[in-house]
């Protein structure tokens, strides 16, 4: 198996993973792997894959949805940007917290509060314990998968398997 079909089998099976996560309803609202797989996944088309067949199946699809999946892009973006520097990933994961609760409740204030002052305060005030759980989602599977990945770097030649036995 060349390298590109083994990553590509890992991104499926992550992917498939936090289906299950969202569909068992495992974790409270709003704190799941997504955004940590949207950040380090490399694969945006597989990222937005899995929350439209989620959003198909089982969440459903509501007025200013695009908003959301427009704040979702931020996740793959950031990513990218932060070109595998563990200083960069560090300061960006937050960030993409902050810009997906930024961007989705500003189409949530659109779409059902009134276009006033009081009506995007009071719609950022209620969003807010959504934002928490978002970011400490974001920061617990994307910090955990940072962790884990400088150990197996660390520690890789305790994992070495040779390819064949005799």
């Amino acid at each position: 198996m060349n390298l590109n079909m083994k990553q590509l089998k890992q991104q499926l099976i992550s992917a498939l993973g936090i289906l299950v996560v969202r569909i068992g309803k495992i974790l409270p609202a709003n704190f799941s792997p997504l955004g940590s797989f949207g950040f380090f996944s490399g694969n945006p088309l597989l990222f937005f894959l899995s929350i439209l067949i989620f959003d198909y199946f089982f969440g459903g699809f509501y007025l200013g949805q695009s908003w959301v999946y427009l704040a979702f892009s931020i996740y793959p973006l950031l990513g990218y940007l932060s070109r595998g520097k563990i200083k960069r990933q560090v300061f960006l994961i937050p960030l993409a917290s902050l810009l997906f609760f930024v961007i989705s409740n500003f189409g949530v204030w659109l779409n059902w509060y009134p276009r006033t002052t009081e009506g995007l305060v009071h719609c950022y005030l209620l969003a807010l314990p959504f934002y928490g759980r978002t970011l400490m989602g974001d920061l617990s599977f994307g910090y955990g998968y940072l962790l884990l990945r400088q150990l197996v770097k660390k520690y890789q030649h305790h994992f070495l398997v040779p390819d064949k036995i005799n």
